[in-house]
């Protein structure tokens, strides 16, 4: 019985939540696996109360982070059943969907430059959430979630070759997984909440993730850290419940939509400067960091940019449209 009633927490739970709210007003949930202090959770508090604000009430957000209500997997599948209206997930998990938004996760692929460029942003997410809405959803931007950098448990990465025979945790989907087999790692999915506890165990040596992961999740179990510049990017990919968002009066809509627009505009660079704060606090508690060495960059580039063939010459034509919105916004200078 007990296992049964496990399985229909977050279901119930949706139903008392969507029941609880102010009458007339408009409820809209929010659920992440990431916990209440580490980005983006931050920015989804920011987020619920300036829509509140700028609805004038009309809309009352709740946000359920930590996998309290569903991980970020489960949470995007039940977009569509009233149970969850928005997901701000790291952009892998939503490969489960529509393989072309792979093309979101290529290592050393997107930059920075790239995706606080206002045009290039903006055709790029119109490129994702097409390929996403004939499933119900909608992404309406990306924030940054972090360059991608190693947290090991007992080994220093200095070189490509360290990361061989290593079980290491990556975000999401089928490209990062053949990139780390690639180098002769073992990848294991798992979601952020899993990972401190895994760590721990031994199940992982080490993870693929954010200085955010280092400092509010892994803490000083993972001692070792190494970024390999230009690895990956990782973003969240803000997602919303296209027939709930659809339903909402145009105002409603426009403030969501325009406070998305607002918080990424500021949260590219905010998140730059927190990034490099959490290494500092992490370095200053003993644990060690380093840039990876750019010919040692260039090998990983190299066996993980071949990694990814299979994917290049699968998606083609998905390649091809980003390219174009690149020469249209990047290389035309717009």
């Amino acid at each position: 019985m007990k296992m049964v009633w496990n399985k229909a927490a977050p279901w119930l739970s949706a139903i008392v939540i969507g029941c609880s709210g102010a009458a007339g007003a408009a409820e809209m949930i929010i659920t992440s696996e990431i916990p209440l202090a580490t980005n983006p959770s931050p920015y989804i508090q920011q987020f619920i109360e300036e829509v509140g604000k700028r609805t004038d009430g009309a809309i009352q957000g709740k946000y359920f982070p930590a996998s309290q209500l569903y991980n970020d997997r489960d949470g995007l599948a039940a977009l569509g059943t009233g149970a969850v209206h928005m997901v701000w997930p790291v952009s892998s998990r939503l490969e489960q969907f529509d393989p072309r938004v792979g093309v979101a996760s290529l290592p050393f692929a997107l930059t920075t430059e790239e995706m606080t460029n206002p045009c290039f942003a903006k055709g790029f997410t119109e490129m994702i959430s097409g390929y996403l809405e004939p499933r119900g959803m909608q992404v309406l931007g990306f924030l940054r979630t972090a360059d991608l950098i190693f947290l090991m448990k007992n080994r220093d990465i200095q070189k490509v070759e360290d990361l061989k025979g290593q079980k290491v945790r990556v975000i999401g989907g089928q490209i990062m997984l053949d990139a780390m087999k690639s180098v002769q790692a073992s990848p294991v999915s798992m979601s952020a909440s899993e990972m401190s506890a895994a760590l721990s165990q031994g199940a992982i040596d080490g993870a693929m993730t954010s200085p955010a992961g280092w400092a509010d999740v892994l803490g000083s179990t993972a001692k070792y850290a190494t970024l390999p510049p230009g690895m990956g990017l990782a973003t969240s990919a803000i997602t919303v419940d296209k027939l709930w968002l659809d339903s909402l009066p145009e105002a409603q809509r426009k403030a969501i939509v325009d406070t998305v627009a607002d918080i990424s505009a500021r949260q590219w660079q905010e998140t730059v400067a927190k990034d490099r704060e959490l290494i500092d606090q992490m370095v200053a508690k003993g644990g060690h960091y380093r840039v990876m060495a750019p010919e040692e960059v260039e090998k990983l580039k190299a066996r993980f940019v071949a990694a990814g063939e299979g994917f290049r010459n699968k998606q083609a034509a998905t390649l091809a449209q980003l390219e174009k919105v690149r020469k249209e916004c990047i290389h035309d200078g717009k």
